[in-house]
């Protein structure tokens, strides 16, 4: 695992923060939306506040890639070119309901773009960086695991 991958992994999230938080502003300037008002403006000046918000986002992307299905879909995604969902549900094997409910999972964790009129999704920059952290773990796991056995297959059966 390279630093690089972290790095991105959590400018990704100081991003998804920010697109969260302006949209959250907008809808506190609305006259009928009166009791957030200002949150933003507090969130720099508590630190329980900004740990909770920072967990909140690193738990939600994580739980979103963490579920096997949803990984799958991750590594038929890249961000430059948009999959179309006809491809998408015949690589994963999972059917149009299914893989639309997943994607609008991995969309809400800011992992997948869903763009309905083109019938396709891609994955966003956060969604690419988390799936490949994970592979590296699984990679990087794996062969400590080999590692480890080696000596044992190499007593042979006694």
């Amino acid at each position: 695992m390279s630093g690089r991958i972290e790095d991105t992994i959590v400018e990704e999230l100081a991003a998804r923060f920010w697109s969260l938080a302006r949209a959250l502003d907008r809808l506190d300037r609305l006259e009928t939306a009166q009791d957030f008002r200002g949150w933003l403006d507090s969130v720099g000046e508590d630190e329980r506040q900004l740990e909770e918000l920072s967990r909140a986002l690193v738990l939600h992307g994580l739980g979103a890639a963490l579920d096997p299905v949803n990984l799958r879909i991750l590594a038929h995604l890249r961000p430059e070119e948009p999959v179309s969902l006809a491809a998408l549900s015949a690589q994963c094997g999972l059917g149009r309901v299914p893989l639309h409910l997943r994607l609008g999972v991995l969309a809400h964790a800011g992992l997948a773009i869903l763009e309905l009129d083109q019938e396709s999704a891609r994955a966003t920059r956060l969604g690419e960086a988390l799936a490949a952290w994970l592979d590296g773990l699984a990679a990087a796991l794996q062969r400590t695991i080999a590692a480890r056995l080696e000596p044992i297959e190499g007593r042979g059966s006694g």
